[in-house]
């Protein structure tokens, strides 16, 4: 995972983010295979082109895109390193996610500082992603750790992600406790 040109023009304009997806769920404990590096910003910046003309210079391959109004994302920075790293840069739309990444704890990863989100944020996202895998994929954090501390961190957090969410929420926590 060569992402650390990623990071560093995020830290150059300081833009708060994290580590989210597959690698992340990795970082947490649920071995997951993904090929691309999944981040999490809450900073505009990133759908700037100028933003990113370093690592232009150096060969990368640059697609932003800008949510719409309806979109649930602000927008994605797909990153195509000129070593073949994939990076995608998701565009939080939502303070809950700003909020998230606030939260975030400093892992090392294959030797490399990065904010990974609580396991309970995790599977926030997850169910705010909404898709078959995704909910796969929180029903699988919830079996991680001590899962009394990521159901008390869920719930002190679901009631800020929207109202389709919570009941996803409802039927993953009664399930884990059957």
């Amino acid at each position: 995972m060569n992402v650390e040109p990623v990071l560093r023009v995020l830290q150059s304009i300081d833009a708060p983010h994290a580590l989210i997806g597959g690698r992340a769920m990795a970082a947490r404990g649920y071995p997951r295979f993904t090929i691309d590096v999944d981040l999490l910003t809450s900073d505009n910046r990133v759908l700037v082109a100028k933003t990113w003309s370093e690592l232009a210079r150096d060969g990368a391959e640059i697609d932003i895109r800008r949510g719409d109004h309806e979109d649930p994302l602000a927008g994605v920075v797909h990153l195509l390193l000129a070593d073949g790293t994939d990076v995608d840069i998701v565009v939080a739309k939502w303070k809950w996610e700003a909020d998230l990444i606030d939260r975030a704890e400093s892992m090392s990863i294959g030797g490399v500082a990065i904010r990974v989100p609580r396991t309970g944020d995790l599977i926030l996202l997850k169910l705010a992603a909404g898709g078959f895998i995704d909910l796969q994929d929180a029903k699988a954090l919830m079996s991680l750790g001590d899962v009394a501390t990521v159901i008390r961190d869920v719930e002190a957090h679901v009631a800020e992600v929207r109202p389709d969410v919570r009941a996803l929420w409802s039927d993953l926590r009664a399930a884990s406790e059957r």
